[in-house]
């Protein structure tokens, strides 16, 4: 029931923070025995800013993504209560403050501030939450249109084995499970644009 913070516009997280985070990230990478493919990624410009959309289902997330997307910056979408404590750190490490399973204008604006103003990627866990038993959860019916209007490359980071390394349902228990992801080019900016005349 904490009131919201004053509003500040997303950061660009410096080299520094994304090295951070990439570091803290590797006892979990290097227990988990983790591998990663990237599927068509060549097509992404080093520079160009890409909406990327990952599953959820481990707290081991955040550092996949912090490890396939470096070094590039890139801004995270967070649930508001991750900020307590630590909203200098968060700000810091780019995540950009959203209340779950609500629309937020705020969060909408910040995601287009930062793609086109800052000329950062952005990751979106589009389920917005961790999956209780695994299985996917169904997309909000205006996603599509928001992704569209963003106007920039999508591409998907999906994970295996996450999920069974540390289940919701087993008190996070951490498991001996090997964890990999596939780092997938879904769209173009030319192909989103076509696809939204045809729409």
């Amino acid at each position: 029931a904490l009131p919201r913070p004053k509003h500040k516009k997303p950061k660009r997280p410096n080299i520094f923070f994304r090295t951070l985070l990439k570091f803290l990230s590797l006892p979990d990478l290097i227990a988990t025995k983790f591998r990663s493919r990237r599927i068509g990624m060549d097509k992404l410009g080093k520079r160009e800013p890409c909406l990327y959309l990952m599953n959820h289902s481990s707290f081991i997330d955040l550092e996949i993504a912090a490890s396939v997307l470096y070094p590039r910056p890139f801004n995270i979408v967070a649930t508001w209560d991750a900020f307590i404590g630590k909203r200098w750190l968060m700000r810091n490490l780019g995540c950009v403050p959203t209340v779950k399973f609500a629309f937020d204008v705020s969060l909408v604006r910040d995601i287009f501030y930062a793609v086109r103003e800052k000329k950062n990627s952005v990751l979106i866990y589009p389920e917005a939450g961790y999956s209780l038993d695994g299985t996917a959860t169904v997309f909000p019916e205006n996603f599509a249109q928001f992704v569209k209007k963003l106007g920039i490359p999508v591409a998907m980071i999906h994970t295996y084995g996450a999920f069974t390394r540390d289940p919701l349902y087993n008190n996070l228990q951490r498991r001996r499970v090997r964890v990999s992801a596939d780092v997938e080019y879904l769209f173009s900016k030319e192909e989103l644009e076509e696809n939204l005349e045809e729409n």
